[in-house]
């Protein structure tokens, strides 16, 4: 047991879970932004793990393998050589066919009300999804995939970030109650006066700049 322990703290068995960590994401052709997403840390953590600049327990190992998708069998082939994995990071980047797509977990969307809300929350705060995701310590394009419905949103993390936009969870769950949203309510009216044709526009121009003094 304890030369078990030697072994999997040893800099060489850190650097081989390190390798099958970043052919895990790969494999699902993941950017580390997008697979720290699926966790409660940040792409730098992910980053700092694959180039084996940190401990790998095996407890955060399965954590990895559980949320990639893989079966002990699998981990083992990799490890071994039988399945092949991509070692490159532009691997992922290569043009993939509409129907592969449609299968990929961060192109499906379902925007939820609570992704509204917190698109409602950042608005309010003044701050672009880019800012907000840095001041969440997500990786940049976080933000985005939250309120565009592309990711699961956990309590856990939901919770994180209304307290890091210095909200309260008693007003994220009044706006869950309103309906529409400010930012709504202004989606829809630049919606209607794109329709509208020049005249009309001329018309009511006037009404609006009174209403906005």
């Amino acid at each position: 047991m304890q030369n078990a322990e030697i072994e999997n703290s040893s800099p060489e068995y850190i650097s081989d879970n390190a390798i099958i960590l970043k052919k895990m994401r790969l494999l699902r052709r993941l950017t580390r932004q997008q697979a720290a997403i699926l966790f409660e840390f940040s792409f730098k953590y992910i980053e700092k793990l694959e180039n084996g600049r940190g401990p790998i327990t095996s407890e955060k190992f399965k954590e990895f393998q559980k949320k990639y998708g893989f079966s002990n069998r699998e981990v083992e082939e990799l490890r071994s050589g039988k399945l092949k994995a991509p070692t490159d990071a532009n691997s992922i980047r290569k043009k993939i066919t509409t129907e592969k797509r449609k299968n990929r977990r961060f192109c499906h969307r379902r925007v939820t009300r609570e992704c509204k809300v917190l698109k409602e929350l950042r608005l309010q705060k003044g701050i672009d999804q880019y800012c907000a995701s840095r001041l969440c310590g997500y990786g940049k394009n976080a933000i985005g995939f939250i309120e565009n419905g592309r990711v699961t949103l956990t309590d856990k993390k939901l919770r994180h970030i209304v307290g890091t936009y210095g909200f309260t969870m008693e007003l994220f769950y009044q706006l869950l109650k309103v309906s529409p949203l400010r930012h709504e309510m202004i989606e829809q009216c630049q919606s209607i006066l794109a329709e509208m044709d020049e005249n009309k526009l001329r018309a009511i121009m006037p009404m609006l700049q009174s209403m906005s003094s």
